[in-house]
């Protein structure tokens, strides 16, 4: 018995192996199989994707909540504390439940390491089981084929969209990444994506495992029919008019699209109409174009990638088309930082930079030397809540808008002051 305390376990976790990751699901199948969670009686939904993931199983997870089903996620990353990966009906796991699952693993997993992740993962699968769920449902930490929820057979598995991230990891093309997606996918199973023209890799894998494409534009799809309501259709002779989800965004009607075609490839799964519009409008998650009612407004986006900047540009343009935008902004060194900076060129009136609290994070004095800066001219601190400071001091009309970005590192710190009144 360790007695720790969780900060203590999440302390100890990140230093038991020898790696942050190692994709290699030789070492947690062996300790999930002692722990004997591989095999469960809940219907599992697995989603991955570049972008849209955190969203889709949060919508997914709120119109399955209110058609009366319990059900059980696990996300990732955190942004405010550690529970809030391990969710049952949408309340966090306990502190208690998380360490006493901490301590079987430990107890467990004999010579074996684990990563953090692994630790986490498997902490989520005890949590699970030992609660009468019906519905289970997974995000893939990264890429998905060899992700530690890949352990886990889906039922159904969701695909959101590929973009450039992790390349390092996942690999430097798309047809590259999409093939890593892709391997979240089963046989027999239904693999709903949420994109239209899948890549080859998708199409390839599937083909040759087995699984049941059902593809956005060819077999579902969506139409918007004002600022309030949608239309979903799919090859089922399906065609339903439902309200916009409760979360901020452009692309959450997508997402809302691609998680109800999840659902109706379950055909044990039948959705109240009226039901499903009152799980859309609950829909909640942090840090996705998250807009705060402070003085000045603040925007928090997790948005980290290429194809997530080009979401928050369409959503700055969408949502506020008049106002004026002042950004912080700090980012991971493994991103590329030049195409990123590019795209955002003559849209903010002022800068705040800074380093996030992340071994991974590209330091500010690096930072502040990139040619975009020859012109932008950037505000420089020593962390994240003086740049939020600064950018507050340098908005002086009613219709400036600060906006905090560039990782979950960036936008956590802030989450907690504006939480916290600070």
């Amino acid at each position: 018995m360790k007695n720790f305390t969780l900060d203590e376990w999440i302390e100890w976790q990140c230093k038991l192996h020898s790696t942050n990751m190692d994709f290699n699901l030789t070492r947690i199948k062996e300790v999930a199989d002692k722990l004997n969670v591989l095999k469960t009686k809940s219907l599992v939904f697995t989603v991955a994707g570049t972008n849209g993931k955190g969203s889709t199983v949060a919508i997914l997870e709120s119109i399955l909540i209110e058609n009366g089903f319990n059900v059980g996620s696990y996300t990732s990353p955190h942004l405010i504390n550690f529970n809030e990966r391990i969710k049952i009906n949408k309340i966090h796991a306990s502190t208690k439940e998380i360490c006493e699952a901490f301590e079987i693993i430990e107890e467990s997993r004999g010579d074996v390491t684990l990563t953090f992740f692994e630790f986490s993962t498997l902490a989520a699968f005890i949590v699970f089981s030992k609660k009468k769920l019906d519905i289970v449902i997974l995000e893939v930490g990264l890429g998905g084929r060899l992700d530690a929820v890949n352990i886990i057979d889906p039922d159904v598995s969701i695909i959101t969209n590929i973009g450039l991230d992790h390349t390092s990891i996942l690999g430097d093309n798309l047809e590259k990444i999409a093939y890593e997606k892709s391997g979240i996918m089963r046989q027999g199973k239904n693999t709903v994506i949420g994109y239209k023209n899948p890549h080859n890799s998708i199409m390839q894998n599937a083909n040759e495992i087995g699984s049941i494409l059902s593809i956005m534009d060819e077999d579902f799809s969506f139409e918007v029919n004002s600022k309030n309501d949608w239309t979903f259709s799919n090859l089922d002779n399906i065609k339903i008019k439902y309200k916009n989800p409760g979360l901020n965004g452009v692309i959450q009607i997508n997402n809302a699209a691609t998680a109800i075609q999840a659902i109706h490839c379950c055909k044990k799964i039948s959705l109240d109409k009226e039901k499903t519009n009152i799980g859309l409008s609950k829909a909640q998650i942090l840090g996705r174009f998250q807009v705060e009612n402070t003085s000045p407004l603040t925007i928090l986006d997790i948005a980290h990638n290429e194809q997530s900047i080009e979401m928050l540009i369409e959503n700055l343009e969408n949502y506020y088309p008049e106002n004026n935008f002042h950004a912080v902004f700090a980012i991971l060194k493994d991103k590329d930082v030049n195409k990123i900076l590019n795209m955002l060129r003559g849209r903010f009136k002022s800068w705040h930079i800074s380093n996030s609290d992340n071994e991974r994070a590209l330091h500010v004095n690096k930072l502040k030397k990139n040619d975009f800066f020859i012109l932008e001219k950037p505000n420089v601190y020593d962390s994240i809540e003086n740049a939020y400071y600064g950018a507050k001091k340098s908005t002086v009309n009613k219709n400036d808008i600060i906006v905090v970005f560039g990782s979950s590192y960036t936008i956590s710190p802030i989450i907690n002051k504006i939480i916290n009144n600070e």
